[in-house]
């Protein structure tokens, strides 16, 4: 399966600090079997979830591209991970046991590390479980309280006054998302912009009111 820069979703307009959410294609959520079934984005999502390093290399090159044309030279980044369960090996690359996540950041990373302003770190860690999975909450409220006060970091001088470049794979209300924007922000960071392989197909966008921007060409809504 092949993963085009065609299939990406994101228009950004707005300089990288701003606080924008990009999600780079629109996931189809498995209840939509036939949806599902039939989308190239769906499916290359499924894959880098299940650990397959060669969609995720190809993810980590479509978004390095588009972070090309909106990193400012007179900014400093560092690139982070949203942490997988503690205790969720299903997660995790065996032979040196880092999750998806983490390795997509690095996938993006290696095809950055010719910008001296970009500086991969893993500052965000879990510091007690969730009550119950983030796809069992039947509402927006309800998965928020699920990820507050969850996650903490872990080495607040790695991203003290630098612009955070947040990395996780589905969006869907962007709970966990805010929750460790604002870890961050709490930590040190200038500011953070939420990177997403996709978002999940819903009635409504997502709302983050917390220090956030709209979505690229959501102004009025």
């Amino acid at each position: 399966m092949q993963i085009e820069a065609a299939s990406l979703e994101s228009n950004p307009v707005n300089p990288a600090c701003s606080g924008w959410v990009y999600a780079y294609g629109l996931y189809q959520p498995r209840w939509k079997i036939a949806r599902h079934l039939n989308s190239d984005w769906s499916q290359a999502v499924i894959l880098a979830k299940r650990k397959s390093e060669a969609i995720i290399e190809g993810f980590g090159r479509i978004i390095a591209g588009h972070l090309e044309t909106i990193l400012l030279e007179d900014e400093e980044y560092a690139i982070t991970h949203v942490p997988a369960e503690e205790n969720h090996q299903l997660y995790l690359f065996l032979d040196c046991g880092r999750c998806a996540t983490e390795v997509l950041a690095a996938a993006i990373y290696s095809h950055l590390k010719h910008r001296e302003n970009v500086l991969p770190v893993s500052v965000l860690t879990q510091v007690k479980p969730k009550q119950k999975k983030q796809h069992q909450c039947s509402t927006d409220a309800e998965r928020a309280e699920n990820v507050k006060d969850i996650y903490a970091v872990t080495q607040s001088g790695l991203i003290y006054g630098k612009c955070v470049i947040l990395v996780d794979d589905v969006l869907t209300s962007g709970a966990t998302m805010r929750e460790c924007a604002k870890v961050l922000k709490s930590a040190g960071a200038r500011s953070v912009m939420g990177i997403a392989l996709a978002r999940t197909e819903r009635a409504r966008r997502p709302v983050f009111a917390y220090d956030w921007d709209p979505w690229p060409g959501d102004e009025a809504a």
